[in-house]
């Protein structure tokens, strides 16, 4: 693909994207107002024109839990897991998890992940669409993310709706290009700046494009072009390719927090309170001007007084009866009361679209009344959950398991993986991934759940029928529910013996009791010998007789 072409797949892509242009420069405006998306975008907003931070408070409490209930630093919160044909193979369930954990504390921990995929989640709840980079392992083996601002890139979608072009706009100095692509195969112009000062401040322009390779790669290519996606880099200044390679898997993770139509940008909660966001930042403006008046009431006074009127605080203005002057109040008052409940009113509906109530749930609910009780919190995090559940799973699907997938494709192709075992080997097969989140416990908790239901339910009966205890136990495969109870509650790999470990620890247990067994019997019998030794003649003649 020459230069050209590249650039124009840029302007085509730019013109779809030009209808929804205006709206993310609103949003812009009203979360971000430092931040523009495009240089046709009005100026940035001064502090004197912000009357009310409602909306930006509410959309960083949406991106912090997000973080939280998703991606939590502190915890194990995913792991991954064999494909269906190897569900029940232990060696291959333990491989996995051992590949997560080394994944997670030994390269996704170190590297800049949670810092980038936080900016990625709060555009998604801000502009709707959100677009996260992972490259390769780099000279250091450190594993490297960047959040793509909103206004920088382009994308377009394949006939089932997964976005499959890339296209993103770059500015970099003369040194930064030089280290990121070479000095050699910049344009003459920016190679002669490379190292001088106006190299570390000159920006210059760089489209970055991945697309599906499309037709079949020439047999003579470099290997790096014979991968399946297509990785471009042109300087628009010269239209010259500066990279052209190739990348096992697409490297950004684009979600889209809802769809609407045939538009692949999405749409989020910052669209959906938009308007209220308006609205409450105008009642605001009458608030402050109520208050004002409140605070400094309008006077009415005679002409004679104008310049005379002192309004300082414990100053006097004197009269003389001769002359008629007068001054007062002007006692025309509004309803700031009902201005109070329709500020109220807004502000509840920003933090009901951008789920405030969720991730602040216990904190609002004790300002209502007293505290929950356990059982009220469980109902209504359920509830809650059930009403985010939708955007979990889009968010799961189109970013953190793109993500997930691709940082364990590189890990596996350098070799920083254990040997796999030979069942995994001979599948050929990749695995799935498996969250421990604070969403996916709760989800996963239903299965421990409804076994503590169960036998809750068949208590009473087993007190009533105590022989149907070996048949309810008969029913279940005490290894695998117990290892399944352990995972479901997010206990780490290194805690739970493998199958063939168990029945090792039970044959040695067997064996330890059978041994003791045989000890016992071993002593009973030669206490036995003994008394019997020590009995009279007569006596002896008796037991024999006896047994």
């Amino acid at each position: 693909m020459t230069a050209r072409e590249v650039i124009k797949i840029r302007d085509q892509l730019r013109t779809l994207r030009a209808p929804v242009e205006s709206h993310l420069n609103e949003l812009a405006e009203i979360y971000t107002p430092f931040r523009q998306i495009t240089s046709m975008a009005a100026d940035v907003i001064s502090a004197e024109q912000m009357f009310d931070s409602t909306p930006r408070q509410a959309a960083q409490i949406f991106n912090n839990g997000l973080c939280s209930l998703i991606i939590p630093r502190e915890e194990q919160w995913f792991e991954y897991a064999p494909p269906d044909e190897l569900k029940a193979d232990d060696e291959a369930i333990k491989w996995f998890r051992e590949c997560s954990e080394i994944a997670l504390t030994s390269y996704i921990e170190p590297s800049n992940f949670y810092e980038e995929a936080q900016e990625s989640l709060f555009a998604s709840g801000v502009f709707g669409t959100c677009s996260l980079y992972c490259g390769e392992l780099d000279d250091q083996g450190e594993l490297c993310f960047l959040n793509q601002p909103i206004g920088s890139y382009y994308i377009a979608e394949d006939s089932k709706g997964r976005v499959n072009t890339h296209v993103r706009e770059i500015c970099l100095t003369a040194d930064q290009a030089a280290e990121e692509f070479g000095q050699d195969v910049l344009p003459g112009k920016i190679a002669r700046k490379v190292g001088k000062p106006e190299g570390m401040a000159e920006t210059f322009e760089f489209v970055h494009l991945v697309t599906k390779r499309r037709g079949k790669p020439d047999p003579d290519a470099p290997e790096s072009e014979k991968l399946p996606w297509l990785d471009i880099v042109v300087c628009v200044d010269g239209l010259k390719v500066v990279r052209n390679g190739g990348a096992h898997e697409f490297p950004f993770a684009v979600h889209r927090y809802a769809k609407y139509g045939k538009c692949p940008y999405g749409f989020g909660p910052g669209s959906l309170a938009v308007g209220d966001s308006m609205q409450l930042s105008f009642l605001n403006e009458l608030a402050d001007l109520g208050t004002e008046k409140e605070v400094f009431p309008p006077l009415v006074a005679t002409p004679d007084l104008e310049g005379e009127v002192a309004q300082g605080a414990l100053e006097i203005t004197y009269l003389t009866g001769e002359t008629g002057s007068d001054v007062k109040q002007l006692h025309d008052r509004g309803r700031y009361d009902i201005l109070k409940d329709r500020i109220s009113d807004k502000k509840k509906a920003i933090q009901d679209a951008f789920h405030v109530d969720l991730f602040k749930l216990f904190s609002l609910r004790s300002q209502e009344r007293s505290p929950l009780t356990a059982t009220e919190a469980s109902l209504i995090a359920r509830e809650k959950l059930t009403q985010f559940s939708p955007v979990y799973g889009r968010i799961m699907n189109e970013m953190v398991d793109v993500i997930l997938a691709r940082v364990f494709s590189i890990l596996f192709r350098a070799g920083k993986f254990p040997e796999p075992p030979l069942s995994v080997v001979n599948l050929g097969k990749g695995g799935r991934v498996r969250y421990a989140n604070k969403v996916a416990l709760a989800m996963q908790a239903k299965e421990n759940g409804a076994l503590v239901e169960f036998f809750s339910l068949m208590l009473p009966v087993l007190q009533a029928f105590p022989e149907l205890s070996r048949t309810i136990f008969n029913a279940y495969r005490p290894e695998k529910l117990i290892r399944d109870l352990l995972r479901n509650s997010g206990q780490p790999e290194k805690w739970i013996a493998s199958v063939k470990e168990m029945q090792a620890k039970e044959a040695a247990q067997a064996q330890a009791m059978q041994e003791r067994a045989q000890l016992e019997n071993a002593k009973t019998g030669s206490e036995v010998a003994k008394n019997v030794a020590e009995m009279p003649p007569g006596a002896i003649q008796q037991f024999q007789q006896a047994v």
